[in-house]
């Protein structure tokens, strides 16, 4: 199920440089990564986990997120797919637990994180996904509470965090890597071209390339395609 599986990817030049960064921010139990589509959000944290060899819960929301009781089943997918050892399986959201929604998402989270192996990160993939006004930030504010030491929640969104969860930072939890640190720089323009590229280009070309796209992965990928297909970068 692609909703709890995290995406293979292959060919995908290293980005070290936020690899590190990566690594400083789990400091802090919750890491919001922002940027716009294509900048290789999902790419970066996937090929993180891989290079650093980190165990993972990989979820990808979706609207149907938006109603809790969705949310907490497919997590609990999740949490059976990344512990296949614990038997028991996390608690639905039925009707007996609405009165107290904060309780039993505190405590969900608690025996979820309980299952995981030390350490791991549990990423929220396509956070801007659900609506802003929707009873989900705050489900998951609450869960995010509970995260332990050594375990760190990755939330990748286009958007930047809902107001619900800034408090997560104005509270010294929360690290932010936004687009100024997704933004291709020249170095690793050029080690995208020289791993997607069948010709050698000059460095000059590959300058004009990252200018032209502002550092933006995806269009550097488009305009590479372009230049294989004997189209001049403008």
């Amino acid at each position: 199920m692609s909703k709890i599986t995290r995406p293979i990817v292959t060919d995908v030049f290293p980005r070290r440089r936020l690899f590190t960064l990566l690594d400083r921010m789990q400091k802090r139990p919750v890491i919001w990564i922002s940027g716009l589509p294509g900048s290789g959000k999902t790419t970066l944290v996937s090929s993180y986990i891989e290079t650093r060899k980190i165990p993972c819960l990989w979820y990808q929301i979706d609207e149907s997120d938006s109603d809790p009781a969705t949310f907490f089943y497919y997590m609990g997918q999740a949490a059976k797919k990344a512990s296949p050892r614990k038997r028991k399986p996390l608690p639905l959201l039925t009707p007996e637990y609405l009165q107290d929604i904060p309780t039993f998402t505190q405590r969900y989270f608690e025996n979820l994180c309980g299952r995981l192996k030390v350490p791991s990160v549990l990423v929220l993939d396509n956070y801007q996904e659900v609506p802003s006004e929707s009873p989900f930030h705050e489900v998951i504010l609450n869960g995010l509470s509970r995260i332990p030491e050594k375990i760190n929640a990755i939330l990748i969104s286009r958007t930047s965090p809902p107001p619900v969860l800034i408090r997560l930072q104005a509270n010294n939890l929360m690290s932010i890597l936004g687009w100024d640190e997704l933004r291709l720089t020249l170095e690793e323009s050029a080690g995208i071209v020289r791993l997607r590229s069948k010709q050698k280009l000059s460095r000059e070309t590959v300058r004009h390339l990252n200018e032209s796209t502002d550092g933006w992965a995806a269009g550097l990928i488009l305009m590479l395609e372009g230049v294989r297909r004997g189209i001049e970068p403008q």
